[in-house]
């Protein structure tokens, strides 16, 4: 650890760390250094020339004009922001950068966030001294989410540094020279990087600004925030989502140190936008006509305890949702307690058994869970079994990190996907194969000849070589694709590569945002089994919180067949999808950004997020309408005296973390009381079954494999049409060509257009996860 230091700055002591990059020591104190280029994620460039100070290394030595972001502190060091010759200095950079900005500042989309507007105001700027014309630019349209506007444009290269040296974009960079350098595309076109949108909360002046925003533009101060959580994927981003009256504006990302720090991906940044959809359920429902929510939730109650009544509690059931808090899913778990009912929380036996296998390795704190922060600083790192980048994409980021220090990135499944063009080494296998490998690799030895192919012998040779010479490994696995064996895989890696000196990390990648708080509920039933009791008649009632099921993969897919066996069917969510259309009644809910409740993240990681009060009978979150129906149904009394540890698998010290927890917390690590049964279930048919020679593998998106993410049109916009994918050599053997429409409806039940990949395993045929309401068909190919 670096010993500490104190430096002088204006008259007042600051005590910081030897080494540390001045400029940030002083922001650490909490005294304004005027800056623009300077970045705590992107490091100093020198560029804007703003920061400087009258700098001595002591006070009995002379100063001199210093960039504080070039300079690393030191004992003793006297720093001036305040010399008239440093303030007359920045004086003139900022009417140098005016000469030819615009000033628009009344109606430009980043007033009150811009920099730049507050330096000039600080340094008094206000007349500008030239009477040429101002240099102007032509902007680029750089697709659906990004705005871009040259004209603001002061050369920090916080944008460029940014996208291609931190996020290792290679589409956008710098052109030019002298005056007339440009930030942006060689051409106009979509920005590739997942992480695009970062590029909005890096720039200083507003070149880059939230497209989806400023369509109905509000200034910062007229919206109201309030700390959260995406709910986008596993990861569990900090955010602030941000409300004008009733609607929802737009997502930034908070920093929380634990987690992510500066940044977010762009499904979490736009995604959020499913709030405003036209799909939003406002009004409750009862066998058709809309009626008060009170009604409906005294009807429905009802209606469950006559099923009890008649039928036994055995007759009465609930879906829960990997997407909904902890406390929404602890009611649906109540309401089934109070009436004698089951609950299921996954799609299929297989997704509920790795998922519940990895929560398990994840919360019994036998192994490190490695946070975003923890994975930056890997020195080795092995990705198994999926696309990080569709399916964690700030996982992906984080591990970009790591390979910028040297880190030796490995990686194992069955294609490629963006992470293996920064990869070490990468092998493409067929779906469950990867676990074969990786038993060989845990003998730490060659494995014999003939037990692997040559190209498998070398991945594995190159990877027992990399690993043992490793001080902070790291082993990245998914559970997205259902294969407990790869899950096991990893666990044994990690745990055998862990030994006195180091400990081997491990982080898994989890279907939705709670699914790990869904894997601790107890007495969960396995869904193919309550799924065989609806088709045999033995449902009566069936309750289902925030579950599309016509898009999650469960056997009850079929939601029209599943449903006409069912009396009564109950739908809590908070848009209309193809559950609700078919339910008997429908009680909206809060959307996630409007409610309030908490998640656990893929390290287990409580994290508690807030809501904006918002009128409407809609208003209250899933959880609220959940307990009025249980107090509706007589059993009000059980929930004062419930606690989480009576709803889900944790320890009592975990209980009291969680009852603890606030909103804005670096979050608690829950820890598992007991164990969580798993049956090793075969994979699903669809993905272990060959036919004709080929194996299916999801191929999981950023865009278009997220089901919020894609009510909203921008984000849907950058979702690919269907498609299926062929390595040449298997198309070639079917006579099928790149672009030609392939039937696989036989094998596969589906018609798409053909795209040849080389980068894919042989034998395997790639399917996107596209989560619309629409079939796999192309409208083309059905006609």
């Amino acid at each position: 650890m670096a010993d500490n230091i104190k430096i002088t700055v204006d008259g007042q002591v600051v005590e910081t760390s030897a080494g540390e990059n001045l400029l940030q020591a002083c922001i650490n104190a909490g005294i304004l250094v005027p800056h623009f280029c300077y970045h705590e994620a992107l490091g100093e460039a020198g560029a804007c020339r703003l920061c400087a100070a009258m700098v001595s290394a002591s006070a009995d030595k002379p100063a001199r004009l210093e960039m504080t972001c070039m300079l690393k502190a030191a004992d003793g060091m006297v720093v001036s922001l305040n010399d008239p010759y440093a303030e007359g200095f920045r004086k003139g950079v900022i009417e140098d950068l005016m000469l030819n900005h615009p000033h628009d500042c009344p109606v430009c989309d980043e007033g009150g966030e811009c920099s730049l507007q507050d330096m000039t105001v600080t340094t008094q700027h206000i007349h500008r001294r030239t009477r040429f014309p101002k240099r102007t630019y032509e902007n680029q349209y750089l697709g659906p989410l990004v705005h871009h506007e040259m004209n603001r444009c002061i050369t920090c290269y916080r944008c460029v540094r940014y996208y291609r040296d931190y996020a290792l974009g290679d589409d956008f960079g710098v052109f030019g020279s002298r005056d007339r350098v440009y930030f942006g595309r060689v051409r106009d076109g979509v920005l590739q990087s997942e992480f695009s949108g970062n590029l909005i909360d890096v720039c200083p002046t507003g070149v880059f600004t939230n497209k989806i925003f400023r369509e109905v533009y509000s200034r910062p101060w007229d919206l109201q925030t309030r700390r959260s959580v995406c709910v986008n994927c596993s990861v569990g981003c900090n955010v602030l989502p941000a409300f004008r009256h009733t609607t929802f504006r737009r997502i930034v990302p908070e920093r929380n140190d634990e987690v992510n720090r500066f940044f977010m991906c762009d499904r979490g940044r736009y995604g959020g936008e499913f709030t405003n959809v036209p799909s939003r359920l406002k009004t409750a429902r009862f066998e058709g006509p809309c009626l008060p929510v009170e009604e409906v939730t005294a009807r429905t109650a009802a209606k469950l305890k006559q099923i009890a009544a008649e039928h036994g509690g055995g007759a009465i059931a609930a879906i829960g949702s990997p997407r909904a808090s902890l406390e929404a899913n602890a009611a649906l778990s109540m309401l089934m307690k109070s009436l004698g009912g089951r609950i299921s929380m996954f799609a299929n036996n297989a997704e509920r058994d790795a998922v519940r296998r990895a929560t398990a390795i994840t919360v019994s704190g036998e192994l490190n869970i490695a946070s975003l922060p923890e994975m930056e600083k890997a020195d080795f790192v092995l990705c198994v079994g999926g696309d990080v980048t569709g399916e964690a994409p700030m996982m992906d980021l984080s591990i970009r990190q790591a390979q910028r220090a040297g880190a030796p990135v490995f990686i194992i499944s069955p294609r490629a996907g963006k992470l293996d063009s920064f990869s070490t080494n990468s092998l493409r296998v067929k779906p469950g194969e990867e676990s074969s490998v990786l038993d060989h690799v845990l003998s730490g030895s060659v494995p014999p000849k003939g037990a692997l192919s040559g190209e498998q012998t070398d991945f594995a040779e190159a990877l027992i070589s990399a690993l043992g010479s490793a001080k902070h490994p790291l082993v990245v696995c998914s559970v997205l694709h259902e294969d407990i064996g790869v899950v096991d895989a990893a666990y044994w890696l990690a745990k055998r590569a862990s030994r006195l000196d180091r400990k081997c990390a491990i982080a898994f990648m989890f279907p939705s945002a709670n699914s790990v708080g869904a894997a601790l509920l107890r007495d969960d039933v396995a869904p193919e089994t309550l799924h065989a009791d609806i088709s045999a008649g033995k449902i009566k009632a069936l309750v289902v919180l925030e579950r599309n099921l016509a898009l999650d993969g469960s056997p009850f897919s079929d939601i029209e067949a599943a449903f006409s066996k069912v009396e009564f069917t109950c739908a809590i969510d908070f848009h209309e999808n193809a559950t609700t259309q078919q339910a008997s009644a429908v009680v909206p809910c809060a959307s996630h950004y409007s409610s309030f409740g908490s998640f656990l993240n893929y390290e287990g990681r409580a994290q508690r997020f807030d809501s904006l009060p918002i009128p409407g009978e809609w208003s209250r979150s899933a959880g609220e309408m959940l307990l009025s129906l249980v107090e509706a149904t007589g059993n009000e009394e059980a929930i004062g005296e419930a606690a989480f540890s009576d709803v889900y698998e944790i320890t009592p010290e975990s209980n009291t973390a969680l009852e603890a927890l606030a909103v804005g917390d670096l979050g608690n690590r829950v820890r598992l009381a007991g164990k969580l049964p798993v049956a090793k279930s075969p994979r699903r048919n669809l993905q272990t079954a060959t036919h004709n020679g080929l194996v299916a593998w999801n191929i999981e998106l950023c865009f278009g494999s997220e089901e919020l993410s894609m009510l909203h049109g921008p984000t849907r916009e950058l979702a690919p049409q269907p498609f299926v994918e062929l390595n040449p050599a298997d198309a070639e053997s079917r006579k099928l060509s790149e672009g030609e429409v392939a039937d696989f409806s036989a094998d596969f039940g589906l018609v798409a257009p053909l795209r040849l990949n080389a980068n894919l395993a042989p034998g395997v045929i790639a399917i996107p996860v596209l989560k619309t309401e629409t079939a796999i068909v192309p409208e083309e190919v059905k006609a």
